[in-house]
């Protein structure tokens, strides 16, 4: 494994999952061999150290993540208060979504346990969706599919906030 430093931002130990290893990822689910080999060939695995910044609400579109092992929160800024932590990632889940709509970014992605990530340049992904619709809805639908629970878990907690304030 190589370190390097990414962005400036934080060091971390690069690697490389199989084909097959890709393919056990619930974002890949269901994809051809051929497809799992590209995808395979366009990422790394990042390890990085709890305490460390992934990216911050409003950064520009960049890299998308699965996380492998440990854990991250996402968290927003609210005028007037702290920054507000409002959920915690953990194994399988993606992690920077907004740049697969070429978005900035919605929250604050922070590394809170030393962590193992598949690391993908967003546009290298979107470049191979548009190459191959097939696998660009395939990897699309479990994206979204991933965003609809994390909007009713969000839901959840909101309802749960407001019922404590009494509001």
């Amino acid at each position: 494994m190589v370190a390097e430093a990414v962005a400036g931002t934080f060091a971390l130990m690069v690697d490389r999952l199989t084909p097959e290893e890709v393919g056990e990822l619930p974002l890949f689910t269901g994809l051809s061999p051929d497809s799992l080999k590209v995808l395979a060939e366009m990422s790394e695995v990042v390890t990085v150290s709890a305490g460390n910044t992934l990216f911050e609400e409003g950064d520009l579109p960049g890299d998308i993540y699965v996380l492998l092992s440990g854990r991250i929160t996402l968290s927003l800024r609210v005028p007037g208060r702290p920054e507000t932590s409002f959920l915690s990632l953990h194994s399988g889940e993606l992690v920077g979504w907004s740049s697969l709509l070429a978005r900035s970014r919605v929250a604050t992605g922070r590394v809170v346990q030393s962590s193992r990530l598949l690391r993908l340049r967003a546009s290298d992904v979107l470049e191979l969706c548009e190459a191959n619709h097939d696998v660009g809805y395939a990897i699309m639908r479990q994206a979204f599919e991933e965003m609809a629970d994390r909007l009713s878990a969000t839901r959840l907690q909101l309802l749960d906030m407001f019922a404590k304030s009494g509001s």
